[in-house]
């Protein structure tokens, strides 16, 4: 353990391929699921400005908000997938 910091230096050189297996998985793991709070954060975002408008004091959203935010996500959920299929579609072209 590193004395000034608290952590633990790992050297990878001295993991057997298993264990860089693992830590390689293991990182490519983390990475995917930052970048889905990542997306989720931005649409989040995206959708809050979007259908927004007034200051939440009740709690919950008007239903004209509430309309509005579901058709957000709805419609990015959409578009992803639509994405998605032809992108797959490309690779299956190839």
């Amino acid at each position: 353990m590193d004395g000034s910091t608290g952590q633990f230096q790992l050297d990878p050189s001295k993991l057997n391929a298993a264990d860089r297996r693992e830590v390689t998985q293991f990182i490519a793991n983390e990475a995917q699921k930052s970048n889905i709070q990542s997306t989720v954060h931005h649409l989040a975002d995206v959708c809050w400005k979007k259908c927004v408008t007034g200051k939440v004091s009740s709690g919950r959203l008007d239903r004209s908000e509430e309309t509005c935010t579901q058709n957000c996500v709805d419609r990015w959920m959409d578009a992803n997938l639509a994405v998605l299929k032809h992108l797959e579609m490309l690779r299956g072209g190839q």
